[in-house]
């Protein structure tokens, strides 16, 4: 039944095309053929376009979210750090049980040079607040505290949360958005070692709005960015839900971040803690709606579609024209061989179907076979075509010679922009850990020694604020050219982000890294910078450190300067401290 219903549909296909000029069929088939040719062309560029597109995206949104990550643990591990240096100071070892009034000025000095802290204060083990900044909440317990009671066992770091008496202390008004806090805490000991009490700091929950809107400013381009963050159990800290609870109701839960939303290209980067900051197990969700991801590659396939349907009816009607010259002369020549040397004996060559020209070209060549001299002319006319083909074919290797190099070029600009940060000129974070790497590997086997600097712009968010991000750009490429024609070119040189710079000098102990450092420290604070509001000057702060065996890998040394560098900027900023090898440490 089925071979039979598929004979009769191939006799009626060849009767259609018997019945159809050589002219209609060319026609019809160009038009077919370009019309196929650009659906799955569209196809392929769509799935094509549309991968890419995602992947770049990615990337993208991962970028954003481990910096928007780092900043949160930065942040996290300097307060941590200034909490535990306070708690550790040798002098106040004496005055913690006796001199409320001296510790409140030294916490009232702490918030006022930093205003994330809404409230520090000091409690007794009994839990009384002995002093406070603002003597809010003194005479008070706080011995039911989760900050108290975990910081009378050691340090430690208190998730997201509402505090109601602070919250009542602070609020300037009923219409105010509750306030939510993230605590750290200390355990105090005084001059006999003994616990004189814990030290405990809120910090106010907006910084971490501020750096959401920081990255959010800096991605403008990417249009619906949405940064969120969520605390280890998922649920948004920082995000658009969290501004859909009603503000009044202070214990209104926060929605669950649905992070596999269809409609939504999300990432995911956990936050890592930082040195002795452990974390709280943070994550930055970081996405995008799909249809603004892959609106330019959905735009690039209709256009594809469109010029390919307006290409194929040109093609189309061009073909109608072109055969028209290809199948006169066929039947001319047709017509010319059917009157040369006819004989009876038309059994030698079968009739062929197709189309009319075809069938009478069948008939035609029965007569054209009999001539001797026609197989001569024939073999001409393919060899011709032969060399036609491999001239052709020579055309198309080296097209492809051609396309392949520029590939190899494209590549290489590729990977250049990949490893580059574009506004500094020097690499990014992600090119120079191989060079720290190798470096690493070299003092592990052969203790060639190097050295690392942490290079950080003293009040660079008042040159923003006061001047503009542009010319806050226009320093940042300062400091970078700068750097660049210091170093030598065994050296290396990145920006891990905002103010930051590492650089990590090959063959170069402390002594002569200082000299580098003192060397850059100087010019950048000579250098004049101009705006709107006139001339100003930016000074840099500097770590510094040398690698030691006691190192565990490179990252140890980053972190020893990083150290160093906290050291000159608690010194006064614009100087060079160095966390030396030895006992011995040297200083601008």
């Amino acid at each position: 039944m089925a071979d039979s219903f598929l004979g009769n549909w191939t006799l009626k296909l060849n009767s259609i095309r018997d019945r159809m000029s050589l002219r209609q069929q060319i026609s019809l088939a160009t038009a077919g053929l370009c019309f196929l040719s650009i659906m799955v062309a569209a196809i392929v560029a769509s799935t094509i376009a549309r991968q890419a597109a995602i992947e770049e995206t990615r990337q993208d949104l991962v970028l954003i979210g481990q910096s928007m990550a780092q900043t949160l643990d930065q942040d996290m591990f300097n307060r941590f750090r200034e909490v535990r240096n306070i708690a550790e100071l040798e002098v106040l070892r004496p005055v913690w049980k006796r001199n409320p009034d001296a510790i409140r000025d030294v916490l009232d000095q702490l918030q006022q040079s930093l205003p994330v802290y809404a409230w520090v204060g000091f409690a007794a083990p009994d839990g009384t607040v002995i002093a406070a900044t603002q003597t809010m909440l003194e005479g008070q317990s706080v011995a039911e505290r989760p900050w108290f009671i975990n910081g009378l066992t050691g340090p430690t770091a208190e998730d997201v949360h509402k505090a109601k008496l602070l919250d009542k202390l602070l609020r300037t008004s009923e219409d105010e958005e509750p306030f939510r806090f993230v605590d750290v805490a200390m355990p105090v000991r005084d001059e006999y070692g003994t616990i004189a009490g814990v030290l405990g700091a809120h910090m106010s929950w907006s910084w971490a709005y501020e750096a959401q809107r920081k990255f959010m400013s800096h991605n403008l381009a990417k249009k619906q960015l949405e940064i969120f963050v969520l605390s280890e159990d998922n649920e948004v800290l920082v995000g658009q839900e969290l501004l859909a609870i009603d503000e009044h109701d202070v214990d209104a839960e926060v929605f669950p971040f649905d992070a596999d939303a269809a409609d939504m290209l999300t990432v995911m980067v956990p936050t890592q803690g930082f040195s002795e900051y452990e974390g709280l197990g943070w994550k930055v969700a970081v996405r995008q709606p799909m249809a603004v991801v892959t609106a330019q590659a959905d735009r690039m396939v209709l256009m594809i579609v469109l010029i390919g349907s307006v290409i194929a009816v040109f093609a189309a009607l061009i073909s109608w024209f072109v055969s028209r010259n290809l199948s006169n002369p066929l039947l001319q020549f047709v017509a010319a061989m059917d009157q040369i040397g006819r004989s009876a004996d038309e059994g030698a060559v079968p009739r062929q179907s197709g189309s009319r020209e075809v069938l009478q070209l069948s008939v035609a060549i029965r007569s054209l076979l009999r001539r001797l001299g026609v197989v001569e002319a024939m073999e001409k006319t393919a060899l011709g075509q032969l060399e036609e083909v491999h001239s052709e074919y020579k055309k198309r290797i080296q097209t492809s010679e051609e396309r392949n190099r520029q590939l190899g070029a494209d590549l290489r600009h590729l990977k250049t922009l990949a490893e580059q940060d574009p506004l500094s000129g020097l690499t990014n974070r992600r090119a120079f850990q191989p060079f720290a790497d190798d470096a690493w590997s070299t003092f592990d086997r052969h203790r060639r020694v190097f050295s690392v600097l942490m290079i950080d712009a003293d009040h660079f968010k008042a040159v923003n604020d006061t001047y503009g991000h542009q010319i806050g750009d226009d320093v940042i490429r300062t400091i970078g050219r700068i750097i660049t024609e210091e170093i030598r070119t065994t050296d290396k040189a990145a920006r891990f982000g905002g103010e930051e710079f590492v650089l990590l000098l090959r063959e170069n102990d402390a002594n002569g890294a200082w000299v580098l450092a003192e060397r850059i420290r100087l010019r950048i604070a000579s250098e004049a910078f101009q705006s709107d509001q006139g001339t100003f000057n930016i000074t840099v702060s500097i770590g510094l450190a040398e690698v030691t065996v006691s190192d565990r890998d490179v990252e140890d040394t980053i972190a020893r300067a990083d150290h160093a560098l906290y050291s000159a900027k608690s010194a006064g900023r614009n100087r060079v401290a160095v966390d030396m090898p030895v006992s011995q440490s040297k200083s601008a």
